[in-house]
């Protein structure tokens, strides 16, 4: 969690730019997406589904959001919620906006993580969004993990910081995603 904390937090402000009052909002799991919830004091009535145990527990702390969790199998390492029932109950809703953090980003290939179920989770939130916010520290694109998620036409906005490169920023910007670097 402390692994380029500073640049997590400068994501964070930037991303929550994206939130307007009244917003129903996906913080999918993860640390940059945890930064974001931290950060939601301005904020008075917004309705919140989330699948990270830690990310509802801070929301818990806000007095006028509505928060809704899925339900599923506990990943005791990201603290997320996955499998079927996870499935089914997301299925359920619409949103405006989705924070995806990730664990890889190939920008000629895709988003990626190193669980099956919490992709499979993932596309689900991404077909379920209006706009889709990928928030991601410059690191994640030099990787690409086991279990694919969605290729790079399936994100409207990444938000990262300065470290990355440009042949990605590159990539991203001819994918017609818009691209904010902190």
């Amino acid at each position: 969690q402390k692994e380029y904390l500073k640049e997590k937090q400068r994501i964070a402000k930037a991303a929550i730019k994206y939130i307007e009052e009244g917003d129903t909002i996906i913080l999918d799991s993860g640390t940059t997406t945890t930064e974001i919830a931290k950060n939601l004091e301005q904020f008075k009535n917004l309705t919140i589904i989330t699948n990270a145990l830690n990310i509802a527990i801070i929301l818990s702390e806000y007095e006028g959001f509505n928060v809704y969790m899925p339900g599923g199998i506990l990943r005791k390492k990201s603290l997320s919620l996955v499998g079927v029932l996870a499935d089914e109950n997301f299925g359920k809703f619409y949103c405006d906006k989705l924070f995806l953090g990730v664990d890889g980003f190939d920008t000629t290939h895709g988003l990626s993580t190193p669980n099956s179920e919490e992709a499979h989770l993932n596309q689900i939130m991404i077909n379920m969004a209006k706009k889709v916010i990928v928030v991601a520290d410059s690191r994640k694109f030099l990787r690409r993990r086991f279990a694919f998620i969605k290729p790079t036409s399936s994100v409207h906005v990444v938000i990262t910081d300065s470290g990355i490169r440009e042949e990605d920023l590159s990539n991203l910007q001819k994918e017609g995603v818009d691209v904010i670097v902190t």
